[in-house]
């Protein structure tokens, strides 16, 4: 199992690059690295997102998507390349590969590449979406598919996190191991956490986020509650035979090594249907947010209307009266627009006039 980061750990969130520009030889590698950033966006959903409004309750939403890369991913895949950098483990590598199709894999090769490691492979289950893999493709990373098995444990031969951790094992190539390596959790200790917290000027009441290999809840929560022990936070994670891009099912988080539930005080359960629709619903307003976005804040939604019921909503409440929330958004819906119709009612899509015209439809 990964060892966990300690709270203290943390470094200095203080906005190192004032004007925001990267120059030198090194300039795309420093503006890679959150710590040179400004803070990311913490933004308010209005009453039309928020049923909760009226009972004093606030959510905002941490804006991960709009890291260099364009997803929450970035922060963990630079720690974890620069943290093995550092330690000389990159030396006489030649190729890194993870088992990741989408975020995590296309951030460890961009940022790989900014220390000096060219080539980047990655498995990817069978079900991969097209779009999905034409982005690989584009970021010059190699797929390799893999027909998962159907109740993957962590030491399952046929899985792809088996065999890129013995991939890994050999000299001239490295294994990140996204879900096992300290340095993904450890990222969110030292930039989004502390972010969290100095943007809500220490009022937080709630944080809560999606589960999928775990590093951003366990290291904002392990921050956070550094601060605040009581602090609540819950985990959202898809409902069995749902799917959600990037988030994982329990019986999938069953490969991730982290002790994740450790850092949780309540879980909640959401189907594809309720992801897509509120991630879209958030886009359409201008919080350009994917659909784990979508699954965080409607697991969080959920979580909130069951404490209203058990009359649990006052103990939340901060010294300004108000049931603070927050929940991070890691992308936004672009990569997925091919799904949306999959996964939301006809109803909400507005009607294509001349249809009939149109020469590149799809078929």
């Amino acid at each position: 199992m990964g060892t966990e980061p300690e709270a203290n750990s943390t470094e200095s969130t203080e906005m190192h690059n004032e004007k925001n520009v990267f120059s030198g030889p090194d300039a795309i590698r420093d503006f890679l690295d959150p710590g040179n950033l400004p803070y990311l966006p913490l933004v308010e959903l209005p009453a039309s997102l928020n049923p909760l409004a009226e009972d004093g309750v606030r959510i905002q939403a941490k804006l991960m998507g709009l890291l260099p890369l364009g997803n929450v991913k970035a922060a963990p895949a630079y720690n974890m390349i620069m943290e093995k950098a550092r330690a000389g483990e990159l030396d006489g590598v030649e190729e890194l590969i993870e088992n990741s199709s989408g975020n995590t894999v296309f951030s460890l090769a961009i940022a790989a590449r900014q220390f000096g490691v060219e080539r980047t492979s990655a498995y990817v289950p069978a079900e991969i979406s097209w779009n999905k893999l034409l982005m690989l493709l584009f970021f010059g990373i190699h797929p390799i598919v893999n027909e998962e098995p159907k109740s993957p444990s962590e030491n399952d031969p046929a899985s792809g996190v088996y065999k890129a951790r013995k991939d890994g094992e050999r000299p001239d190539m490295l294994n990140p191991g996204q879900y096992e390596n300290p340095d993904n959790p450890a990222a969110h200790m030292k930039w989004t956490g502390p972010q969290i917290w100095d943007q809500t000027d220490g009022k937080l009441s709630l944080f809560c986020a999606a589960l999928g290999t775990t590093g951003t809840l366990i290291g904002t929560a392990r921050y956070l509650k550094s601060r605040n022990p009581t602090l609540p936070v819950v985990g959202v994670m898809r409902a069995p035979d749902q799917y959600v891009p990037g988030a994982r099912t329990e019986k999938l988080l069953n490969l991730v090594h982290f002790d994740w539930r450790a850092h949780l005080d309540s879980e909640e359960r959401v189907d594809s249907e309720s992801a897509y629709r509120l991630s879209m619903a958030m886009s359409r307003l201008g919080i350009l947010a994917g659909p784990s976005s979508g699954m965080a804040l409607a697991g969080l939604l959920q979580h909130l209307q069951k404490v209203k019921t058990q009359g649990g909503l006052d103990a939340l409440r901060n010294d300004d009266g108000d049931v603070l929330c927050v929940f991070p958004c890691p992308d936004g819906p672009f990569p997925y627009l091919d799904e949306y119709p999959k996964y939301v009612d006809a109803t909400e899509f507005p009607e294509i006039r001349n249809e009939e015209l149109l020469l590149n439809r799809p078929k």
